[in-house]
């Protein structure tokens, strides 16, 4: 750890919150700050559907940080990173996608998630910055933080909108996915087949609806208080109950990771790269081709972590957040 970052540790080190006092603390002090500073809205995207996202307006802002969720996540999933970047003098905003949480969904079925193309996920995250976000001219500056599928979405729209953010990090972004044993071809065909035989709304083999059973164990995390807190907002609100994929989202998803690897070039915007080393959802192979390929990303591997780095244990969210807040110091000091 270098100079900086140690400086930035006693900067940020009161801040974060443990495994035993979490609920404690979400509950007396995360969720008021929250609360008392949260708006939330409704815009309407490029065709037609509603998309609800929420802002929190820091009044001496450093930045503003703009937040892309992964698969089947949600805004209040996001609480306690919200709350840092706030803390650290940062507002952000963050929007449910499209078939996700509070946003208008096209099936009827709440825990499928169906998509025709990222193009549409793109649009909508374009449609909340220019209309929304950007809408006043009050922001001047503006960070990407993206997770997972969220990091797919982030990593297409850098290569389209090249000038929109001063810098990004990108948390075990989906820029390969893990399908385990079957080849990505095989998905792939079984997926076309899908769509030919107008079955694509159907979930992918191994998929399904929320079933209210919680499973700690196989789950991306490794913080059990933060899996149960998110698992209990899942039982309560039906919103947050999106679970599984369709065979139109997956074929979906095959196809923007190919375009976003291919056009990785076009990326200038400084990444921070997050690899979590034994992650199970996403593969390492695309990050490493995405951060060879663009132009000025630094990846950052972090070996024990499983894929949502944000709900590791105490150690890997220490040195994930002093990394983040390094890097964004290192960009935005003057």
């Amino acid at each position: 750890m270098n100079m900086k970052e140690n400086m930035n540790m006693t900067g940020y080190e009161k801040m974060f919150l443990g495994e035993e006092d979490y609920m404690n603390k979400m509950v007396h002090i995360v969720r008021p700050l929250l609360e008392n500073n949260r708006k939330t809205g409704y815009f309407t995207s490029f065709d037609g559907t509603r998309i609800f996202y929420e802002y929190y307006d820091h009044p001496q802002e450093k930045a503003a940080i703009v937040m892309s969720h992964g698969f089947c996540e949600f805004t209040k999933k996001f609480e306690e990173v919200i709350y840092y970047f706030f803390q650290a003098g940062y507002s952000v905003y963050i929007c449910d996608h499209r078939g996700h949480g509070y946003s208008q969904r096209s099936v009827q079925d709440r825990s499928k998630v169906y998509l025709h193309s990222y193009n549409e996920y793109v649009l909508d995250f374009h449609d909340l910055i220019i209309n929304i976000i950007l809408k006043d001219a009050v922001h001047r500056k503006l960070v990407l933080y993206a997770h997972s599928m969220g990091g797919a979405i982030a990593a297409l729209y850098l290569e389209q909108y090249p000038e929109v953010f001063l810098c990004a990090i990108l948390s075990s972004p989906m820029l390969e996915i893990d399908f385990g044993k079957n080849p990505e071809s095989m998905v792939r065909l079984v997926m076309l087949y899908k769509k030919l035989t107008h079955s694509d709304e159907d979930y992918v083999s191994g998929h399904g609806a929320f079933d209210g059973i919680a499973q700690f164990e196989s789950s991306s995390c490794l913080s059990e208080a933060r899996y149960q807190d998110i698992f209990t907002k899942r039982l309560q609100d039906k919103n947050y109950q999106t679970y599984g994929a369709s065979c139109a989202w997956t074929l979906a998803s095959i196809r923007a990771v190919r375009k976003l690897n291919r056009d990785a070039k076009l990326v200038k915007t400084p990444v921070l790269l997050f690899q979590a080393g034994s992650d199970t959802t996403v593969k390492p192979c695309g990050q490493k081709r995405f951060a060879k390929k663009s132009k000025n990303t630094r990846m950052v591997v972090i070996p024990a972590s499983k894929h949502e780095i944000y709900n590791g244990d105490s150690e890997i969210r220490k040195e994930y957040y002093h990394k983040i807040f390094a890097f964004l110091d290192e960009i935005l000091s003057p």
